[in-house]
């Protein structure tokens, strides 16, 4: 098993200069994007804020930043999130588990006050389960079956990658539509979801997990 990677010094320099702490900061009014956007640097958390369940905890000890790459230790569980509100937009992010299986996940339309777990959407990441839709903090969409269930389980056999390999999410948020692409095969669409903007947001609940390559742009 590979060691956890230490946090970079560029992550921790950012950290400190700019008095990061897990208490969030306020979400941006919504847009929808009208270019392609890096929605992460791949230097710092320049444009995010972080939550926890234990808001004494550095974000540096948890969250840091490495060759290009973001590394989230997974604990305590909180999440990472952009300062930006988005509506109708495709996402793209890339992750991986490189110290075994793992479990995070992809926030979409965070809303309401900051706290573990927020009300949002939350595309899996869950080794062996990334398509499913999960329903967080009391939100809420169309065809549930049962109606009291909390999520949308992936419509096909896993699609991931090995763990240890990069995998990727492709993700349409259209009103209250959300459709979800592991590695290019269409695992999940929802209609009727209560939360169509919001913030978006990279969960840490428990194992290591690293993501690259977040961009979101318009809708095609």
């Amino acid at each position: 098993m590979k060691s956890f990677p230490r946090p970079s010094w560029i992550a921790v320099l950012f950290f400190v200069v700019a008095g990061f702490s897990l208490s969030a900061q306020p979400v941006e009014p919504s847009i929808t994007p009208t270019s392609k956007t890096e929605l992460f640097d791949g230097k710092s958390f320049t444009g995010w804020t972080f939550v926890s369940k234990e808001t004494n905890a550095p974000a540096a000890s948890i969250w840091s930043v490495t060759n290009g790459v973001i590394a989230c230790l997974g604990k305590p569980n909180g999440y990472a999130r952009t300062l930006q509100s988005y509506h109708d937009y495709q996402l793209h992010a890339e992750w991986r588990f490189p110290a075994g299986p793992g479990n995070s996940g992809v926030f979409l339309h965070i809303s309401g006050a900051d706290k573990v777990w927020p009300t949002c959407l939350e595309a899996q990441l869950l080794s062996g389960s990334a398509g499913e839709i999960r329903l967080n903090g009391g939100s809420h969409a169309d065809h549930l079956a049962p109606p009291d269930a909390k999520s949308f389980p992936r419509r096909q056999p896993s699609s991931e990658k090995p763990v240890g390999e990069w995998n990727s999410y492709d993700i349409l948020c259209r009103s209250n539509t959300v459709t979800v692409r592991v590695n290019g095969v269409l695992q999940n669409e929802i209609t009727g979801a209560s939360v169509s903007s919001g913030a978006i947001g990279l969960q840490a609940e428990g194992k290591l997990v690293e993501f690259r390559n977040l961009t979101i742009e318009p809708l095609p």
